[in-house]
């Protein structure tokens, strides 16, 4: 397979997965204006899930469901600390992102014979994995099959949740985010909506870590380290690129600027950048694409001054 497309799929097969990690970040942090910090416990837990379910010979699909419940369930569980326990938002996602580091030992230790807890389990060349399954032919194409499976996946998930939001809970959540109170005068269970988000948003984020660990074919409790920030930087890499004018073009920005993101830091690491300053990268990319508004803005009064002299 020649090298740039070898690149290419490398970019997809990494960037596809972050495309739902951002999208269930954007669910919380854009729609219903709730600063969820739980992104990294959900990530993990589904990878942890996915990777132990297949080490222990369950169907992948399976395992990848069940992977997705589980990252709902963190959500869920950060939505009762804030409904519930009325613990502020912000310390409801940590509490439960720090507690989900000893459940995914837990979880991962299923594989071990002798051992209640483990750190890693990797899966051996027998395992199936949602992708493994359809390999067929020639392994040269296994990449090219893996990607399609990845992209039709995340474009699925995009449809349902496009339609979702168009749904009287959809609509619920998005007015409960624009304006909790008003929502409330409204006749809208707050509440409620903020757990369905949380829910829904967690769901999707176990789904990537599934997908991602299964792409890598193991998973670490230090998997998930970093990925708050990748999903932050797909937002605003893609709003600040392809806009946000509507709903629809709001997802595929979203879509978008994962891939982006992939695109900057693997061209990035093949110039030559040492790859123990990725976080680094990952900071001044987000600061750039914060700066990108202020930008446009200056670029066009500058345009504005200069046609306003020459018509002087």
């Amino acid at each position: 397979m020649p090298y740039i497309i070898s690149v290419i799929l490398n970019i997809l097969t990494s960037g596809l997965p972050c495309c739902l990690l951002a999208l269930g970040i954007f669910i919380t942090y854009r729609l219903l204006d709730f600063a969820d910090l739980t992104a990294e416990g959900s990530f993990l837990i589904g990878g942890s899930f996915a990777i132990a379910l297949i080490r222990l010979q369950v169907d992948p699909f399976l395992a990848t469901l069940v992977a997705t419940i589980g990252g709902a369930l963190c959500g869920y569980l950060t939505s009762v600390f804030y409904t519930k326990l009325r613990i502020p938002k912000l310390l409801s996602g940590i509490i439960t992102m720090t507690l989900t580091a000893s459940i995914a030992m837990l979880i991962l230790g299923m594989t071990k014979n002798g051992s209640i807890f483990t750190n890693n389990v990797t899966l051996s060349s027998s395992d199936y994995t949602i992708y493994s399954v359809f390999y067929y032919g020639d392994p040269m194409y296994r990449p090219l099959i893996k990607t399609g499976i990845m992209l039709g996946i995340v474009v699925l998930v995009f449809i349902v949740i496009y339609f979702f939001f168009g749904t009287e809970y959809g609509m619920a959540i998005r007015a409960t985010g624009m304006n909790e109170e008003m929502g409330r005068a409204q006749g809208i269970n707050t509440k409620r909506a903020s757990i369905i988000a949380l829910v829904v948003s967690n769901a999707l984020i176990g789904l990537s870590g599934a997908m991602f660990c299964q792409d890598l074919r193991s998973c670490d409790i230090k998997v998930s380290s970093g990925f708050l920030v990748v999903g932050l930087a797909s937002i605003l890499i893609g709003e600040s690129i392809f806009g946000k004018r509507s709903f629809k073009n709001r997802l595929i920005s979203i879509g978008l600027g994962a891939i982006v993101y992939f695109i900057i830091i693997t061209v990035a690491i093949e110039l030559g950048f040492p790859t123990q300053l990725k976080n680094l990268l990952y900071a001044i990319l987000i600061a750039i694409a914060l700066s990108i508004p202020l930008i446009k803005l200056l670029i066009s009064n500058a345009k504005k001054k200069k046609e306003s002299k020459q018509y002087a």
